[in-house]
């Protein structure tokens, strides 16, 4: 379901509780504060439909917004800048796997989350667009094979850009590594709560 960017955060809700759609379609020109209340009034409403939003633009408070709001639901979705979307095929697989509840953050969306972070998630500033990238799928479960295949890069690359982003975000490399890094990734974009110290 598509929807355009000029329409009332009610009166989505109140189209999408009319056709239950499994996922929702919402494009913006640029992410603000005021968008993401919009989505929070459609969340409330159907809690557990997927939301895949596509802007052009994002502001700081926007972003923040965004955080909390990634905080707060763990029904599927995706953030992603419309210039990164080149095919119909893309889009499809996105609309495909948030219905199935995972979250995807577009790369440049990804490291404004991160920037907007605490000291815990500033080391990821170190990561080269590329790194964040296969990062990113990385956290949605694809294998080295497939993420070459996405990517359109060999797997000795990708394997390359792996054992970079476990150097600079000093996970030390054993079985467990891949598991350490994603969940840093999705702590630092707000989609997995920051661990509290262990009480003394």
């Amino acid at each position: 379901m598509g929807v355009s960017t000029d329409t009332a955060g009610d009166s989505l809700a109140k189209v999408a509780s009319a056709l239950e759609p499994d996922v929702m379609l919402v494009g913006l020109k640029i992410l603000k504060k005021p968008a993401v209340d919009m989505l929070e009034v459609i969340r409330e409403n159907r809690p557990e439909m997927a939301i895949v939003l596509l802007s052009a633009h994002y502001d700081v408070q926007g972003m923040k917004a965004l955080r909390e709001f990634s905080r707060r639901y763990s029904a599927g979705c995706a953030y992603l800048l419309k210039h990164t979307i080149d095919t119909m095929e893309q889009l499809t697989e996105v609309i495909h796997s948030v219905a199935q509840g995972r979250i995807i953050v577009d790369p440049m969306v990804m490291e404004a989350l991160i920037n907007l972070g605490d000291a815990r998630s500033s080391f990821f500033r170190q990561l080269s667009p590329r790194e964040l990238e296969v990062l990113s799928w990385m956290a949605k479960g694809y294998r080295n094979n497939t993420i070459a295949e996405v990517l359109f890069l060999e797997l000795k690359t990708v394997e390359r850009h792996i054992n970079s982003i476990f150097t600079k975000i000093n996970v030390p490399e054993s079985r467990h590594a891949r598991v350490a890094a994603v969940r840093m990734y999705l702590t630092a974009t707000g989609q997995l709560p920051l661990e509290e110290p262990d009480a003394e």
